[in-house]
């Protein structure tokens, strides 16, 4: 436990594993690859678990952060970690909310634009994803953000109070996220914006946190004496399992189409923890994300990009269609990622940068 690296709050390929799980789902909610079908079309709708991606990332990282405090002061302070979450989260995101229903409703009259709006209160409480009404199109990513947070404040209060039984928690998570998902899948109930459904990501990050906190130095050396052809085999296995998934869904009869798909996320997430545990552990990686400028500063401003893709896409289309510009559906697609980076940059400089001096001021590792 004396390794200097589990002392570590900053690790940059997992800030490129964020990076390329936001491009992925920003060419999901922005491109339709409809002269492709079969297998391609396939993978494009998994491109949707990118979102599983974040949710498993974020509770590696607060659990991380939070047995380093653990281990350095021999306590957990809540109200610090609460405070660094509201830096990280609120200013952004309340900036948003008051453009969302202050002044786009003045915006949309001007123009003679209707526009729908959900109550105020689901966003401002963050319990934004129970809301099942109609709304603008860009305010519905923001569901994973009332997601993440009302998970923040429950592993906040284990890490807290709870923080020598931290694997019966996690037990506990993973089991109400298969039992309310079989549950939800049986009785054909709405599961995707629940956020019990999403304990199964939060569980799995914070277990693998845990477990490779406590074996880091046995990992390293696994990896160091693994062959490279058996990682590659890895991380093959992925698109290789997408395939067996599709064929099994397109030529057995009598299947449940939701319960196999429900397996395939899973899957993916599992694969999504050994991915971080093989990009921490393994110096020798042939997927070298640590050494990508593009993705770890897309993982950076991830957080602006997800936030304002939405926006983009919106009026970008707006735009384009009052001054009749006719774009094929990929080139649209790339001009607004440009422009989406270009704000999300501006937004990370400006707005994120202050709070995010502050959040650093209140770390306790």
């Amino acid at each position: 436990m004396h390794n200097i690296e589990l002392k570590k709050y900053y690790y940059p390929q997992l800030d490129a594993i964020r990076g390329l799980s936001f491009i992925a789902i920003f060419f999901y909610h922005a491109y339709n690859p409809t002269l492709f079908s079969g297998f391609i079309q396939h993978l494009y709708h998994r491109l949707d678990l990118s979102i599983d991606v974040f949710f498993v990332l974020s509770s590696f990282l607060l659990t991380w952060l939070g047995i380093n405090e653990i281990k350095i002061n021999n306590n957990f302070s809540f109200k610090n970690y609460f405070a660094r979450r509201a830096l990280r989260i609120w200013p952004l995101y309340f900036i948003l909310l008051v453009f969302s229903f202050i002044a786009l409703p003045f915006v949309a009259h001007y123009f003679k634009t209707n526009i729908t709006l959900p109550p105020p209160s689901y966003y401002i409480f963050f319990i934004a994803n129970f809301y099942n009404g109609e709304q603008v199109y860009f305010l519905k990513f923001l569901w994973t953000l009332s997601v993440e947070e009302q998970f923040y404040i429950l592993w906040g209060g284990c890490l807290w109070l709870l923080k020598r039984s931290l694997l019966w928690c996690v037990i506990f998570f993973l089991g109400a996220s298969i039992s309310f998902s079989i549950y939800a899948l049986y009785f054909q109930k709405s599961y995707f914006n629940n956020t019990l459904t999403y304990f199964f990501d939060f569980g799995i990050g914070a277990l693998t946190a845990i477990l490779l906190y406590k074996n880091f130095d046995k990992c390293k050396k696994y990896f160091h004496k693994i062959s490279w052809l058996k990682i590659m085999v890895f991380y093959f296995s992925l698109p290789l399992f997408f395939y067996l998934s599709y064929k099994t869904l397109n030529t057995l009869s009598g299947i449940n189409y939701d319960l196999i798909n429900l397996l395939v996320r899973y899957f993916f997430i599992i694969f999504t923890a050994l991915v971080i545990v093989e990009q921490m552990s393994n110096d020798r990686t042939f997927l070298k994300l640590a050494n990508s400028r593009f993705l770890i500063y897309t993982g950076k401003i991830s957080y602006g990009l997800y936030c304002f893709h939405g926006i983009v896409l919106t009026f970008g289309g707006i735009v384009l269609q009052k001054l009749g510009f006719q774009l094929f559906s990929f080139t649209s697609a790339i001009l607004f990622l440009v422009i989406n980076y270009i704000i999300a940059s501006l937004s990370y400089q400006f707005i994120e940068k202050p709070f995010l001096r502050l959040k650093d001021k209140l770390r306790r590792i």
